[in-house]
């Protein structure tokens, strides 16, 4: 019978979340002027990314608030340098997200693989614990909303990925069947982890694997978006 419902995660899995992210940021630094702070750049950026990424998961766990994850990721990097500077972090934040949703760098081959599941008319929806307004900004300036039939978001679901309900409710809501739905994320434990715990299939996209062991073995597992069509095709041949 084969998988006819794809759920993708955008971050980082179609959206190049990192590369994009980067851009956007080193445009501040420049823009307030933090090299009279900082060494360079990339220290400034490891500050960042490291607090950002441990601030997503209080926020997708629902420990803490969209405003506090805002308000928090710009402070810790300048109080952690020069406290004087404190002052410039909400404005940093109120540049950062619109600065950041008109980026448009996609992971390699992601057009060329939508393009190709879009003319085989696979049913393909966005799944994303990003903030909404966003995340719909990305998918615009970026050519990506035209491929997908629906978006779901945390926000308006309620819950967060990796939580039962928010597979189930995307799984219902599109009506879709599980056997025949795949969930594509590069995020182990939002995307597959969730997924396997709501009983669909996952295909586990990462370029650069960790030599650490992983707590499960995916259902799938690639490296770059192309192999996501060879297990489209052999799943009809099985």
């Amino acid at each position: 019978m084969g998988y006819r419902y794809l759920f993708f995660d955008l971050d980082n899995t179609l959206w190049d979340f990192d590369a994009n992210a980067k851009y956007a940021l080193q445009v501040l630094f420049e823009k307030y002027k933090l090299s009279s702070s900082y060494p360079d750049f990339d220290t400034y950026y490891r500050l960042y990314s490291e607090n950002n990424a441990r601030l997503w998961q209080l926020y997708g766990s629902g420990k803490i608030t969209k405003e506090a994850l805002n308000e928090a990721r710009f402070a810790y990097p300048l109080r952690a340098f020069d406290a004087s500077l404190l002052p410039i972090a909400p404005l940093m934040q109120e540049d950062y997200l619109p600065l950041l949703a008109r980026q448009t760098r996609l992971k390699p081959y992601c057009i060329e693989v939508l393009d190709k599941l879009k003319t085989r008319r696979y049913k393909m929806y966005i799944i994303s614990n990003g903030f909404v307004e966003i995340q719909q900004l990305k998918l615009q300036r970026s050519g990506l909303l035209p491929y997908f039939e629906r978006c779901y978001f945390s926000e308006h679901i309620g819950a967060h990925k990796p939580a039962k309900v928010f597979f189930d409710y995307a799984i219902k809501s599109s009506n879709a069947l599980k056997k025949q739905s795949l969930v594509i994320g590069d995020n182990f434990e939002a995307d597959i982890v969730g997924a396997k715990n709501a009983g669909i299939d996952q295909v586990y996209f990462n370029p650069n694997p960790s030599p650490e062991p992983l707590p499960f073995t995916p259902k799938f597992h690639i490296k770059n978006l192309r192999e996501l069509v060879k297990i489209l095709d052999e799943s009809f041949n099985r």
